[in-house]
């Protein structure tokens, strides 16, 4: 098996067992690459079917085209994702 296959199996695995053993599971990200990779693996795990929430932190220093690509990808996938606003200060 490529080593990226056992990873993504791997990561499978534990999306898996993480909803099954915590009902408070939540798929955090900010819609980074880490976090969209995340997303996609967590499709695949449960048939294209993600049954726990799916939270976006909102820094909102984001470029338009990317709250585009996360509206797209809502409406398509069927996300009704939470939105966190973050606050920045300067000290």
């Amino acid at each position: 098996m490529h080593y990226l296959n056992e990873l993504e199996n791997k990561t499978i695995f534990l999306l898996r067992e993480a909803y099954a053993r915590f009902r408070n599971t939540a798929l955090l990200g900010s819609i980074g690459k880490d976090s969209t990779a995340m997303l996609l693996i967590a499709r695949k795990a449960f048939f294209n079917k993600i049954p726990f929430p799916v939270m976006h932190i909102d820094t909102g220093f984001k470029f338009r085209e990317i709250y585009d690509f996360r509206d797209r990808y809502n409406k398509e996938w069927g996300l009704d994702p939470s939105r966190l606003t973050t606050t920045f200060y300067h000290t």
